[in-house]
């Protein structure tokens, strides 16, 4: 099928200016070719007309768990096809906001991928890890609430949660070989570990350091025999040299960066992919945790981003768009919220270029696991998926506009419209 967007004015998700009167052809959902001041002469099956609007990239967001739609205690409660059910409500509205394509750094998404993959309901693009890996104790393990801590004692290990496969526990190098493979033949195009404490959970400081030398050098040498990287949720400072050291390639939070850190990433071109808005959220309350030990360790987090945003400045490290949003549709339903953040610190073109061709930059990094290789992301040119949104204003010189979702006004993946809010929708 051939689609023609007209009267663009194009932010191409790496130049900051942008270019008007443009045209974007596009073939079987990805761009063939742009126009500019140009009469296009081509047989086309549809017309879409952007006049009045900025066409940009559609969002990346790589770091989400898009499966895990409330508390955790609470999805301890549920089904497996109820988590399913209730995933499918996130993908469709986080499509909705403008997000055509995400990274899943933890939950069990392979029902919902495949079903957004073939057409059954609305998502985005899914670049899915599948099931975080975690050593026992560790940040990811989350048979954390009184009773299971108690059957625990006494020998029975049960939690709903844990057996959906959301999150998985490796301990030495055999079975972290084995889960590492485990979430590879399921079709993860790259691999989460937890390399260190964390905020949303009880029982492991923030300061730990997870995981040994030996296993996590397991890890990352199968997912490299495979063409792909490992991603790591950490926030201190010695758990970060290590994975660095070993051959991490994207430090999930980074929250106590020092100098030392920020060169070593800038050296061996490590991503930093932090979470400045979710931090803020949580720390002013409107976030429920439902414990006041993670609030006092939010708020640390907090205060540690403030360093981190001025060295990933001070040394240009690259630094992709995430949000980390685990709850109810509600919650997720602040995702946009992470762009006045990194207004913020990083300005408007340099805010929006991490939730472009930056983060798609990152999420291509999959490589051989990559599950769309067929054209680019986070960019328009020719040769990109026609993932595109139609902006009301200019984000590219105010990133404010995006903190809004109704101003994103269209939404396209692949060539088709999923969203269309304007006044007087021409198609």
């Amino acid at each position: 099928m051939k689609v023609l967007v007209k009267n663009a004015a194009l932010f191409d998700g790496e130049n900051e200016a942008l270019r008007h009167d443009c045209s974007l052809l596009v073939e079987d959902g990805v761009v063939t070719k742009i126009y500019q001041y140009e009469a296009v002469l081509e047989e086309v099956d549809q017309i879409i007309d952007a006049a009045g609007y900025t066409v940009m990239p559609g969002l990346i967001d790589a770091h989400t768990h898009i499966a895990l739609s409330d508390s955790f205690d609470k999805i301890d409660l549920m089904s497996s096809e109820e988590v399913a059910i209730r995933s499918a409500v996130i993908a469709k509205e986080m499509l909705e906001r403008g997000f055509t394509a995400v990274r899943d750094v933890g939950s069990n998404c392979y029902g919902l991928k495949q079903s957004i993959d073939n057409g059954f309901v609305p998502g985005p693009r899914i670049y899915p890890s599948y099931a975080g890996i975690s050593q026992t104790c560790g940040h990811a393990d989350y048979r954390q609430n009184r009773v299971q801590r108690s059957n625990f004692n006494q020998g029975i290990e049960d939690s709903s949660f844990m057996r959906q496969q959301h999150l998985i526990l490796a301990d030495g190098v055999p079975e972290c070989l084995k889960r590492t493979r485990d979430q590879i033949f399921k079709g993860a195009s790259q691999i989460k570990v937890f390399g260190g404490g964390g905020a949303s959970s009880l029982f492991d400081p923030l300061d730990t350091i997870q995981y040994t030398r030996d296993e996590l050098r397991a890890i990352i040498e199968t997912v490299t025999n495979y063409g792909s990287y490992v991603c790591s949720h950490i926030h201190a400072q010695p758990a970060m040299k290590i994975a660095v050291e070993e051959g991490v390639k994207s430090l999930e939070h980074a929250t106590f960066m020092d100098d030392e850190v920020a060169s070593m990433c800038l050296d061996k071109d490590v991503w930093v992919v932090p979470q400045y808005a979710t931090a803020e959220l949580i720390a002013n309350r409107k976030i429920p945790l439902g414990s006041e030990i993670l609030y006092q360790k939010t708020e640390r987090v907090g205060k540690g981003l403030l360093k981190q945003a001025e060295l990933v400045d001070k040394y240009g490290l690259k630094c992709a768009f995430g949000t980390d949003l685990v709850g109810t549709p509600e919650v997720h339903a602040k995702q946009n919220m992470e762009f006045s953040a990194r207004k913020k610190y990083f300005g408007s073109f340099r805010g929006i270029k991490q939730a472009t061709s930056d983060t798609g930059e990152l999420l291509k990094m999959s490589g051989l696991l990559d599950p769309y290789p067929e054209a680019k992301l986070g960019v328009l040119c020719q040769g990109a998926f026609a993932d595109m949104l139609f902006v009301k204003g200019n984000p590219v010189a105010d990133l404010d506009i995006l903190a809004d979702p109704e101003n994103i006004k269209v939404v396209i993946k692949g060539g088709e419209i999923y969203k269309d809010t304007r006044d007087m929708p021409l198609r």
